[in-house]
């Protein structure tokens, strides 16, 4: 009997002396970028009764999404959400097969920079040397629906009349849709006036029609404070005057701006300073209310101006905020957009149409989908 306990015991000691002997295999020790609003795929493959040591951690403690690992296709391993690392999380493979690491992150604004550790303990000497790197194949998936096939049984001729609409000419128009003086209340003020307004920006719609169309290109704005707001403006007036030829003479500053003729425009040098942003409606609401927003644009001074590439008229927001505790400043807002006008002329022709007669039979027909799968090297 001790014989028979002393060979179980040395059985056992040399099958977990041979366990342990098996070395730990670096698979990956990347970092990565995660962008806002994305996920990150890896994918390994395994061999049979492999031990997967899995790390994680970011780099500025903040919290990922979700971290899983998926056996492929669709067997999820492990998951976890809102964290910020998971620390030698070990899973055994079962079977030969890719593994899928996710790493997700739902933030609007900020990325995360991960480390990540993958790790292997083959089971055996005969899968020490395990390609842990996947290929991607293409099979096809075939099914059958039931359809209707036409079958031609001759044709009909038929003549008629129909417009011929055909493209005359097309010209660059720019549209003022906004100039006006606007006063923003000091911030603290006995009248009891916000020092935040926001300016609702209404633009031509976009217009489709036979005869002609008008389609938004893009418009620009230029914001100036106080009187030295009239002087910035005459000089960009001034400034495109002097380019007397060509196509530029019929634009404004603003739209000389937006066609690209002009690189930049002047603003007031003194004076006081205001801040501004373009907002649509959502954010112009968090700007009043004083909550968290995202402008399109913003900034802060004398004046600014900005343009934009938007062919869909939605209205926006001009924003102004002012700081001042004691004064109440003007602000001269000017807003012009560019219109692309197109216009057609109607050249009837007589049309000969050959329509088949068809009559309809049921077929039974192939779906053929091709699918691009990963799988294990070896």
């Amino acid at each position: 009997m001790r014989l028979l306990i002393l060979l179980l015991f040395l059985l056992i000691h040399s099958t977990i002396t041979v366990f342990a002997q098996m070395p730990l295999l670096d698979v990956a020790d990347l970092t990565i970028k995660i962008a806002p609003k994305s996920e990150e795929v890896l994918y390994y493959g395994f061999a049979k009764g492999d031990k997967i040591i899995f790390s994680v951690w970011e780099e500025d403690n903040k919290e990922l999404t979700q971290v899983s690992i998926e056996e492929f296709p669709n067997q999820v391993r492990f998951s976890d959400y809102k964290t910020t690392s998971v620390k030698e999380k070990t899973i055994t493979v079962n079977r030969k097969s890719v593994y899928v690491f996710k790493f997700v992150n739902n933030q609007v604004l900020k990325g995360r920079v991960c480390h990540i550790k993958i790790q292997r303990v083959p089971a055996t000497d005969t899968t020490l040397d395990f390609n842990t790197q996947v290929q991607w194949i293409t099979t096809y998936d075939t099914t059958y629906q039931i359809g209707n096939r036409n079958v031609l049984m001759g044709y009909d001729t038929l003549m008629t009349k129909e417009e011929s609409w055909e493209f005359k000419k097309s010209a660059q128009e720019e549209v003022v849709v906004f100039d006006k003086s606007q006063k923003v209340a000091a911030k603290a003020n006995i009248s009891g006036a916000n020092n935040r307004i926001c300016l609702r920006i209404e633009f031509p719609p976009n217009i489709n029609s036979k005869a002609n169309s008008k389609e938004m290109q893009g418009w620009a704005y230029w914001i100036g404070v106080g009187e030295e707001a009239g002087i910035a403006w005459s000089e960009n007036v001034q400034t495109v005057a002097g380019f007397a030829q060509g196509v530029i003479a019929m634009y404004s500053p603003l739209g000389g701006l937006v066609a690209g003729l002009v690189s930049g425009l002047a603003v007031p040098k003194t004076g006081d300073d205001i801040y501004y942003c373009i907002a649509d409606a959502t954010q112009a609401d968090l700007f009043l209310t004083k909550k968290n927003f995202v402008p399109l644009d913003w900034g802060k001074g004398k004046g600014g101006y900005g343009k934009f590439n938007h062919k869909q008229p939605m209205p926006y927001y001009i924003c102004l905020e002012n700081d001042n505790y004691l004064h109440s400043v003007e602000v001269t807002v000017k807003v012009a957009a560019m219109v692309e006008v197109k216009q057609y002329t109607n050249k009837e022709k007589t049309k000969q149409t050959v329509n088949p007669r068809m009559q309809k039979t049921s077929v039974e027909e192939p779906i053929i989908t091709p699918i691009t799968i990963p799988v294990t090297w070896e």
